[in-house]
């Protein structure tokens, strides 16, 4: 059986065998009222500009405070990444990361601590999640022709959270728990799953909630338009890609009534709306401004590896590449070059990569991508060393390091490999692969606590604390004398013992 732990995101497809319709995140697939009450819940609500207002009093902070609203957040990460599936592609997750980071530098609430992560679903949706968890799905990313219209999405969802709209729902509701809060998403997850019981749950949770989650969300969706535009144009991108993006939204609603894009059953786009936000775009002066590299690749990398058959992909880049169909021609030699290492197709791709490198030879996309065709063609000594090469020059780059860490593993180089794990580990401490991929390297090192240790985190931030629990258990009993790691994992035993029972409904 294939060791799916041990596969890049080079030779991964975003959506695993027997998905090509893929998953929906839960709001898609519930019925109106149900709908009104997610919507509130995930804070696809707004309620004020990010422009200095006088500071009424937010009374939402005596029913959840922004450390419980986190703690909530992180939870539903964790039932999220059981429910959907998530990309994982450490370079399209850390472009959308670096682009959300981008606005929330220009939000109303810059030092709040935000998350983006990608969902492998071809549908056009976005989401927010409470405590700064923000994620969009593959199908949004290429429906967007341009940056700004990826970062209007990604705004508006912003300015949901930066508003604290969750605990402004709450405070209309004095009654609900955070445990009923916690119940609540996580049973939309599991609807929007596809499993049995999830609606049901949401039904008996959100019964009171409904009505007034519809005429909350209504007003505030515009006020969520308003605030996304101001921070697009104070970051630098074109504010008049919000309508554009919302227009066109409108256009294949008309044009397709019976499939509708996912995003608009969870964002009612209305003339209104598009009228609303046009107007206050067209108050800051025009400028033009190109789409980002990292875009353009992310885009590529996603159509590169996408369901289906590679070859024929490849073809597709190829014959755009003839004939001028395309944005960027770099970019789509990228991807033609990732779907002929996909196809196997080693000597091919090996030529567009090394056309791309000696273009741009600090391009780190390009570097990790001939790096990869070499140890995919079973040439283990140039591939390494190109990694190394890259890992010199780019040594802060999480992907490079996660990628070139898995490579030092197949190649049985496990010390080398968790050295640089653990040091890309400080900088996304909530990617679960990076774990599973220490567990690894510190189980073929001969550090069996420490493995334990690092699969306990993968498995905590994959939404299964129990099993975290048995490893940290396991841990403990081959620490011998080592006193400091003792108490290290006991005291993270308790600490998800305790997130366990907030958790715990009556």
């Amino acid at each position: 059986m294939e060791d799916r732990s041990l596969r890049s995101g080079f030779d991964r497809p975003p959506f695993s065998s027997g998905e090509a319709t893929a998953y929906y995140v839960a709001m898609p697939r519930l019925p109106a009222y149900l709908l009104s009450a997610l919507l509130a819940a995930h804070g696809v609500v707004a309620q004020a500009s990010p422009v200095a207002l006088p500071d009424l009093g937010d009374t939402s902070l005596t029913v959840i405070s922004p450390a419980q609203e986190r703690k909530l957040g992180e939870e539903l990460m964790r039932k999220a990444r059981r429910q959907l599936v998530f990309l994982d592609d450490a370079e399209v997750n850390d472009y959308v990361q670096q682009l959300g980071q981008r606005l929330v530098s220009h939000s109303d609430n810059a030092s709040q601590d935000f998350r983006f992560f990608v969902v492998s679903d071809p549908s056009i949706n976005a989401f927010a999640m409470p405590g700064g968890f923000i994620g969009v799905h593959t199908g949004l990313i290429l429906a967007a022709q341009s940056e700004a219209e990826l970062a209007s999405v990604l705004a508006h969802e912003i300015a949901h959270i930066t508003q604290r709209h969750i605990p402004r729902m709450l405070t209309e509701a004095q009654r609900t728990t955070l445990p009923a809060m916690a119940a609540l998403l996580g049973a939309i997850l599991l609807a929007g799953s596809g499993q049995q019981g999830g609606e049901a749950a949401i039904a008996l949770t959100t019964a009171t909630l409904a009505q007034k989650g519809i005429n909350f969300t209504r007003s505030s969706e515009e006020e969520a338009d308003r605030i996304g535009v101001a921070i697009l144009a104070e970051a630098g991108l074109d504010p008049r890609a919000m309508p554009s993006f919302f227009e066109r939204m409108q256009n294949m609603n008309r044009h397709n009534e019976t499939n509708l894009p996912e995003f608009l059953r969870t964002h009612p786009v209305t003339t209104s709306r598009i009228a609303d936000s046009r107007d206050r775009a067209e108050r800051y002066t025009y400028r033009q401004v190109p789409d980002s590299q990292g875009f353009l690749l992310t885009r590529a990398k996603i159509r590169a590896l996408a369901p289906g058959d590679p070859a024929e992909i490849a073809r597709g880049f190829a014959q755009n590449l003839a004939e001028g169909k395309h944005a960027s021609a770099d970019a789509e030699r990228y991807g033609y070059a990732l779907a002929l290492l996909r196809a196997r197709q080693y000597g091919t791709a090996r030529a567009e990569a090394r056309k791309l490198t000696e273009r741009h030879p600090n391009e780190v996309a390009f570097r990790m991508l001939a790096a990869e065709v070499e140890l995919s063609s079973g040439r283990t000594v140039p591939g390494l060393r190109a990694y190394a090469d890259a890992y010199r020059a780019h040594p802060s780059y999480p992907p490079l390091a996660r990628n070139y860490g898995r490579a030092l593993l197949r190649s049985g180089r496990a010390r080398d490999a968790e050295a640089i794990l653990r040091a890309a580990i400080k900088q996304r401490p909530d990617d679960p692969v990076l774990y599973e991929l220490l567990a690894q390297a510190a189980g073929e090192a001969g550090r069996r606590p420490e493995a334990h240790q690092a699969m306990a985190e993968h498995y905590y931030l994959n939404g299964n604390p129990g099993a975290a629990i048995e490893q940290l258990q396991l841990a403990s009993r081959y620490v011998g004398d080592n006193f400091y790691l003792q108490a290290s994992l006991e005291a993270r035993i308790q600490a998800i013992r305790e997130e366990l029972a907030l958790y715990r409904t009556k």
